[in-house]
């Protein structure tokens, strides 16, 4: 279940942007559509069809009604809820208050939850109920996504399983063990236990990304460094201002920008 949440991230993180963000449907139905043709799966073949009435009942062993919602539940309780409970400790974020980050203006914490506190002062219980909105938004979505994922589910195991398979599955998951395994496996993916063992890994999580950004600059180092403002020819730098309708001060600034968030990011 974990590994499906992660895969629909990127749907749910454009579902859940603010609906002002989202007001041009024809972009928003273009990217509704690449996404569909990125993740189009190849129709059944005849004998997956007629095995597909047995997947079915498969996957309503594995999957019990209701269990999506569950999961998500247990997730904000397991994981998310602690790191949000992390998030509400630190101050708020200043930009959104006065347009400026607190880096920006060289603010302690004390300083900056005063002049927020003065823009709102209810941004402590604010923060509150949108954290508690968002573990009830966010269980909704997953049940109503429910009847999808069933489906593509039974249509996988029909893909991937032979009769005889599916019956001997079909037979596990219909004794008591195996019904309780299907109603407890995809919350184990957020017992404390395990999440304690994979926080307890970040320091091996950390040294692989600092090895990946080593491996990632050699692998690019042949291609040469991206040109800057100083390194583009005058025809270069008319023909972008031409085409994005910049100044040379605005492409310059521009191209700055760019160049220091790139040195800054880690590039996972």
């Amino acid at each position: 279940m974990t590994r499906w949440l992660l895969a629909l991230g990127a749907p749910l993180a454009f579902a859940a942007q603010p609906l002002a963000a989202q007001d041009n449907s024809a972009e928003e139905a273009d990217m509704m559509a690449a996404m569909a043709e990125v993740f189009a799966a190849p129709p059944l073949t005849a004998e997956q069809q007629a095995r597909l009435p047995l997947a079915t009942t498969v996957v309503d062993k594995l999957m019990p009604q209701g269990t999506m919602g569950e999961v998500m539940g247990s997730m904000f309780e397991g994981m998310l809820g602690p790191m949000m409970k992390l998030a509400e400790k630190a101050p708020p974020n200043l930009a959104e208050h006065i347009g400026y980050d607190a880096s920006e203006l060289d603010l302690t914490d004390e300083q900056v939850i005063e002049i927020a506190a003065i823009v709102d002062p209810a941004w402590r219980e604010r923060r509150e109920r949108e954290g508690a909105l968002m573990q009830e938004v966010m269980v909704d979505l997953m049940t109503a996504m429910e009847p999808a994922i069933r489906k593509g589910m039974s249509e996988a195991y029909a893909a991937t399983f032979s009769v005889a398979e599916l019956n001997d599955i079909s037979a596990f998951f219909s004794t008591p063990s195996g019904a309780t395994f299907a109603r407890k496996s995809y919350q184990l993916a957020n017992d404390p236990r395990i999440m304690g063992a994979a926080m307890g890994s970040l320091p091996v999580m950390l040294e692989q990304f600092a090895a990946m950004e080593a491996k990632m600059a050699a692998v690019t180092a042949e291609l040469g460094a991206k040109r800057t403002y100083a390194t583009l020819t005058a025809a270069q730098k008319e023909r972008i201002m031409g085409l994005a309708g910049l100044s040379a001060e605005e492409l310059e600034l521009g191209m700055q920008v760019a160049a220091e968030a790139a040195a800054e990011q880690n590039p996972f």
